[in-house]
């Protein structure tokens, strides 16, 4: 009986790419690709001692990312109760 070789399919594959170009394609410093890696924030992988990134990954890690907005009411400078 012959082994049935399975062909991965082409479409299911992820994207991965190093940290070098990770960074130049979503404009970061490399130091930053890297940390979103190692402190698990996006999908990544090692292979041997380079760092593999998801692309599609990063690219929702950033489209998810907002900036905090302060309103007024957080800017007010509050009483710091003390004792008499």
């Amino acid at each position: 009986m012959q082994e049935e070789i399975r062909q991965v399919q082409i479409d299911n594959l992820p994207v991965m790419l190093g940290v070098k170009q990770t960074a130049k394609n979503f404009g970061i410093a490399e130091h930053h690709a890297r940390q979103l890696a190692l402190q698990g924030l996006v999908k990544a992988t090692r292979a041997g001692n380079k760092i593999l990134i998801n692309q599609q990954s990063v690219a929702d890690y950033f489209n998810n990312c907002s900036l905090a907005v302060t309103t007024a009411e957080d800017t007010k400078i509050k009483p710091i109760p003390y004792r008499i």
